[in-house]
């Protein structure tokens, strides 16, 4: 199974005005060797990434729209029991991490424990590797209706990366006007 494809295909195609910031974030994660790796549980650690990836977008949303935060640990279930891992090792990937609180007689709970502290390091890495303005003008530009302007639908990460430079005052002033989603930004993006 090839998970970056899967991960591609299934996970960051679920929601097309999304992907490319999926996409842009996701390389920048693989070049830096944050995901997609050799080690044992990869293909797990990758799925619950790209779900957190998701969740935090979702989290954007809900703070910025006021829009119900639809991604869940059952998204993360879903996936990757669609690539064939079963429980059993899901619960002995979740058991090989000190940092994620595990409930031997609540698998749920242990999937959501996981994606809890996968949403930390992910949102982590992203401030790690962006500042918070710049997290604020993806989100941003993947989530808002520019329709009303015009019809907009980004081709890839590099056009999409050229409409945020070409309009950067227009989301600077976003940013003034949601002060308080970037504030939690820059306070670690906790969901």
């Amino acid at each position: 199974m090839d998970i970056e494809a899967y991960i591609h295909e299934t996970v960051f195609s679920k929601n097309n005005q999304h992907r490319c910031f999926y996409e842009l974030i996701w390389e920048n994660f693989k070049e830096d060797g944050f995901v997609i790796t050799d080690e044992s549980g990869y293909e797990i650690d990758a799925v619950i990434k790209a779900v957190s990836l998701q969740n935090l977008v979702g989290e954007f949303i809900y703070r910025l729209y006021d829009d119900i935060n639809e991604t869940s640990f059952e998204d993360v279930i879903e996936h990757l029991q669609n690539i064939g891992i079963a429980e059993n090792e899901i619960a002995q990937y979740c058991r090989s991490n000190e940092n994620i609180e595990v409930d031997d007689d609540d698998f749920e709970l242990t999937v959501k424990n996981a994606l809890d502290y996968t949403n930390e390091i992910v949102a982590d890495k992203m401030l790690e590797e962006f500042s918070p303005c710049d997290i604020f003008d993806y989100m941003f530009t993947a989530t808002y209706d520019f329709e009303q302007d015009f019809v907009f639908d980004f081709e890839d990460s590099d056009e999409f990366q050229s409409f945020i430079d070409s309009n950067q005052n227009q989301l600077d002033n976003y940013k003034e006007e949601y002060q308080s989603v970037l504030s939690w930004i820059e306070g670690g993006m906790i969901c």
